[in-house]
């Protein structure tokens, strides 16, 4: 029997001769993905894009993949996985899945056990050199989620305990993030496709600025995309100031919330943004990190999540344009959070009559949900109010909150299938009901607020308080959402039904128009702002944070940025020094191209813009 010390030797002893291999395979990067989807929501919590498969109920098809192997030998395996079902204090295994090597399965059953994210061992098997095949079989379609594989000869090695996407960078092992090209000479780097990253960086764009925008999904829209089926709310009313343009570019045209995929139009958004020459678009890039020269912002540091290549993307002017202020965070912006009762995560779903009978069954795991559990989802889909994660830290606990919403819906389902009340209610319609769409991609209303020299509160709005920059304007009431007091019962310790407190609305005719000094960041001299993470208080928060409004917002930060760019200023100094020439380029035809800055500028001296 070997001890530990004579593992270790041996471990050193192959080390030393070059004898030992370990390779990491990250499962977003799995060659053929079958059925399972890309996550990569809560890569600041457990530390980087995975594999899930969310099958609603039905196995997805195997994700597989080759890997070279090297060195002949035994090989000990680990997948990092967790219980997710057991995290929640639920019975556990709804995620089981298998780990297939050329074919056999490798070890225990996988996704039951840890309910943390762990290294879980997946057994040991005899490789011979050259091409191996991995395969995930997933054995249930409830959500069983794959970060990464771990295989090693070495007896002394054991998987490392830190796994964040920075951590990654120094493992010495083959398979761990890679450098990739700097990208360097940016005007304007925009971290964020939702409605106000597209805004910004289109219009910038157009302004002639040099623009990289950052989006860590295949698809453009945030909210707004299919991924998640918000529709575009807030009103586009006449204003001076030419912002709604670009947005009935790109809005929307979804009858409802949610919708069909195609009625939230993902091409149209990704071809206005790839027509414009002057954006370098970085769709599957996740920012994980930031470089700081004294107190800006110099590079942000990315991963391409289907490569694994890391890139260093620098520029004169960042926009934090990801909803929850990350880039802000990183760089120790000014902020402030709720500390408890925010607004909340939704994940909507919808069904469909398929014409002919589909059977659901009720998992152990599942809530013992009754018709006085939640509210019934009269128009075959499943809205905005179910929402959650009101109390739980909204980075932190995020995936945590997902899971939850993911729970409660599936186990709604469930009773609409299931049980006797609904059976009776219309027997034919629930029998041959199906869930056709559940999203896994949750949109988020609330996390912190980057501040500005201007912090807008919910009363400025209300007593309509004037500024010499008023800018976007936002129609929506002060829209803030609370746990829905009817169905807390059915789950008290995690409300997962939503009610809307609407305050003092605005007239939606004309808007209140928010200053322009609530989009830039006032202790990072480069960082502006455009989102629901823009410098407000939580009553102002509840106007402001809707899809078209935020798209505004977006066209005049990329308007400032340009001038910025071009006058050599700060984002403050457009306001303090150059208003006018900002007031200029904010009135501009959405339409207006320069085709680079030195053509604006011409523009501006001509005093033809």
């Amino acid at each position: 029997m070997k001890t530990p010390c004579s593992i270790a030797f041996i471990g050193l002893a192959l080390s030393l001769h070059g004898l030992s291999e370990t390779l990491l395979v990250e499962a977003e990067q799995f060659s053929n993905k079958g059925g399972w989807g890309v996550d990569t929501q809560f890569i600041e919590s457990m530390g980087s894009p995975y594999l899930i498969a969310h099958g609603l109920g039905g196995p997805v098809a195997d994700a597989s993949t080759t890997v070279q192997i090297e060195q002949a030998g035994s090989y000990r395996i680990w997948v990092r996985t967790l219980d997710w079902t057991k995290r929640l204090g639920r019975p556990s295994g709804a995620g089981a899945f298998e780990l297939m090597v050329n074919g056999t399965k490798s070890g225990e059953s996988l996704g039951s056990g840890p309910s943390t994210w762990t290294w879980q061992p997946a057994g040991q098997v005899d490789l011979k050199t050259g091409e191996t095949t991995l395969a995930l079989h997933d054995l249930t379609g409830f959500n069983g989620r794959v970060d990464a594989i771990l295989l090693s000869n070495d007896p002394a090695f054991t998987p490392p305990e830190h796994n964040h996407i920075s951590d990654r960078k120094s493992w010495n092992f083959r398979g761990a993030p890679g450098e990739g090209e700097d990208l360097e000479g940016f005007d304007l780097v925009v971290v964020g496709g939702g409605y106000g990253g597209l805004g910004a960086s289109i219009s910038a764009a157009r302004m002639g600025a040099r623009v990289a925008l950052i989006q860590n999904r295949p698809v453009l829209g945030g909210n707004g995309s299919s991924e998640i089926r918000v529709w575009a709310k807030g009103e586009l009313p006449p204003n001076e100031f030419a912002l709604a343009d670009i947005i009935r570019e790109i809005q929307d045209r979804a009858k409802a919330s949610p919708a069909p995929p195609e009625q939230f139009v993902d091409d149209k958004k990704e071809k206005a943004v790839r027509a414009e020459k002057n954006i370098t678009l970085l769709l599957g890039h996740h920012a994980y990190g930031l470089e700081m020269k004294q107190d800006a912002i110099a590079a942000i540091r990315t991963i391409e999540v289907e490569t694994g290549k890391t890139k260093r993307i620098s520029g004169r002017f960042f926009a934090d344009c990801t909803g929850h202020g990350f880039i802000g965070e990183w760089a120790n912006a000014d902020r402030t959070m709720t500390a408890k009762g925010r607004m909340g995560m939704s994940n909507m779903w919808m069904w469909e009559n398929t014409g002919a009978e589909v059977s659901f069954p009720h998992q152990p795991w599942m809530l013992e949900f009754d018709a006085k559990s939640f509210p019934y989802p009269r128009r075959g889909h499943a809205e905005w109010f179910w929402e959650s994660g009101f109390d739980k830290h909204p980075v932190r606990e995020l995936e945590i909150t997902r899971d939850w919403n993911l729970v409660a819906s599936l186990s709604a389902w469930s009773a609409i299938k299931n049980r006797k009340a609904y059976a009776e209610r219309d027997p034919d319609a629930h029998a041959k009901a199906r869930l056709s769409w559940l999203a896994y991609i949750g949109g988020t209303r609330e996390t912190q607020q980057l501040l500005g020299d201007v912090v807008l509160t919910g009363q400025d709005i209300i007593g309509k308080k004037e500024f010499p920059d008023a800018l976007v304007r936002t129609t929506w009431s002060i829209d803030l959402h609370y746990p829905q007091e009817e169905y807390i019962h059915a789950l008290p310790e995690h409300p997962f039904i939503a009610r809307a407190n609407h305050g003092k609305g605005v007239d939606r005719s004309v808007g209140y128009p928010i200053p322009y000094r609530c989009f830039y960041s006032r202790n990072v001299p480069n960082l502006f702002m455009a989102g629901r993470n823009i410098s407000v208080e939580r009553e102002a928060l509840g106007t402001i944070r809707v899809m078209n409004t935020i798209g505004m917002m977006g066209v005049a930060v990329g308007r400032a940025a340009a001038l910025a760019t071009l006058r050599g200023c700060s984002p403050r100094e457009v306001y303090s020094k150059h208003l006018d020439d900002a007031k200029t380029l904010w009135r501009m035809p959405g339409s207006t191209r320069y085709h680079d800055l030195d053509e604006l500028r011409k523009a501006l001296e001509a005093g033809r813009p």
